[in-house]
């Protein structure tokens, strides 16, 4: 059950929570509610389903003499007969599409003066997620930063280069009044939105930490440690972080309360 679910979730898809399909079999209820997250009308939903039953194969597909087991012949013979680059072992013919790990919505974002920047930053992350996890997790820490510095250069607040993530964005988010003390205790849900505003500093510390202990830099003499699943997390982290910020930013400057 688990080793289904870990193929499914390497490629970020991850259950449908109160699924409620009539799958018989434990193993394919759980196949079942992780497929249910995904949009087969969509190229790359399909391309993400692929990629899963190709690990899946290579995973537990093969008997103890590397030979296809009976189920996943079958499996490979009708996902080529539905068109997949396939070969009859099982493996891709032609290389997918890179799979895109995150995006950020800025279409609202007229304050974002060079939002080119941003885009740049995520280009990277996703570049790297397969191919080079280290790469992914620095731009994610150069991501908070950018996002950060938009904020103060906006606010005509300093910073200096020897600010490190953290110190940008304690700045910022004290610009923005992100931080729990901001929030009257009389507010509905204001224990729960404390809570998240100090949990947005961890995340930030954690991803300087992450940056520091599996990117790149400092000139390191052994290879990184970081894997796919490392990058995935850290962007996941970094961006639901750094959309906040942009939004709560425009939200401030609008006059609006958030």
């Amino acid at each position: 059950m688990r080793r289904i679910a870990d193929v499914f979730e390497a490629e970020g898809i991850m259950p449908v929570e109160g699924y409620a399909g009539t799958e018989s079999g434990q193993r394919r209820f759980e196949a079942a509610c992780h497929e249910a997250a995904l949009d087969l009308t969509t190229d790359a939903d399909h391309q993400r389903l692929l990629r899963v039953h190709v690990e899946a194969i290579a995973e537990f597909g093969r008997n103890y003499d590397g030979e296809l087991t009976l189920p996943a012949k079958a499996l490979v013979q009708t996902l080529i007969h539905d068109g997949a680059p396939l070969d009859a072992e099982g493996n891709l013919t032609e290389a997918l599409p890179a799979a895109v790990a995150v995006t950020l919505d800025l279409g609202d974002h007229s304050r974002l003066s060079r939002p080119e920047v941003i885009r740049a930053h995520l280009s990277r992350i996703n570049a790297g997620v397969r191919d080079d996890p280290a790469a992914t997790i620095a731009a994610c820490k150069e991501l908070l930063e950018s996002a950060c510095k938009f904020v103060l250069e906006d606010y005509d607040v300093a910073y200096s280069s020897k600010d490190d993530l953290l110190g940008l964005y304690k700045k910022a988010a004290e610009t923005l009044r992100l931080n729990a003390e901001s929030v009257p205790d009389s507010a509905k849900g204001s224990q729960a939105a404390q809570r998240a505003l100090r949990s947005m500093s961890t995340v930030v510390q954690a991803v300087a930490e992450l940056r520091n202990e599996l990117g790149l830099g400092h000139g390191r003499t052994a290879p990184s440690q970081a894997l796919a699943r490392h990058a995935r997390l850290t962007a996941a982290l970094t961006t639901g972080v750094v959309q906040f910020l942009l939004d709560t930013w425009h939200v401030r400057r609008e006059g609006e309360v958030a």
